[in-house]
């Protein structure tokens, strides 16, 4: 029944007071967002440490070569960096990206990559000892030492600390 003052229901005077008094759970925090808001480009890059290694340093000719990639942030907070390409990152062999010679096309969409407070990604990759030449045609690589290196897929990552390398050698 109304009020005869206000015209309102007092019962419904009561259930919007205590709607404005209870916090509104859907509302979240992107502290993702917010941390790329507010700490510098020079703070989040610093963060973000690549490491590459391999299960061994020596290995057989035609052995597959385990690499693993662990992207890891150092910070309490989270932490995004913006990517040339949607993957994020990416490994090579000798210059090759994934042991490829052959140019793969440009992507035109850039990415992001998100990293949660203290999160470590980690990565497992075989190289199977062989450089792609063709669409079709792959070639042995040759015996002696060779460069792997892991990257988060920005310009700047040399000069920003974004890369990892790691030597191994291949025997007859």
């Amino acid at each position: 029944m109304p009020s005869p003052s206000t015209g309102a229901d007092p019962v419904d005077r009561q259930e919007r007071s205590r709607e404005r008094e209870r916090p509104d759970r859907s509302r979240t925090v992107d502290f993702g967002a917010l941390s790329h808001a507010f700490l510098p480009e020079r703070l989040r890059t610093r963060a973000i440490t690549v490491t590459i290694e391999t299960d061994r340093d020596c290995y057989r000719t035609g052995e597959s070569v385990t690499l693993t990639v662990t992207l890891e942030n150092r910070l309490p907070i989270p932490v995004r960096l913006r990517t040339e390409s949607p993957v994020g990152w990416h490994w090579s062999v000798d210059g090759h990206p994934e042991g490829s010679a052959v140019a793969r096309p440009a992507s035109d969409r850039t990415g992001v990559i998100s990293f949660a407070r203290g999160e470590r990604k980690r990565f497992r990759r075989r190289w199977p000892q062989r450089v792609r030449v063709s669409d079709h045609e792959w070639d042995a690589a040759d015996p002696g030492r060779h460069t792997l290196e892991a990257r988060i897929d920005r310009p700047d990552a040399d000069a920003r600390g974004l890369v990892d390398r790691t030597t191994l050698e291949i025997v007859a």
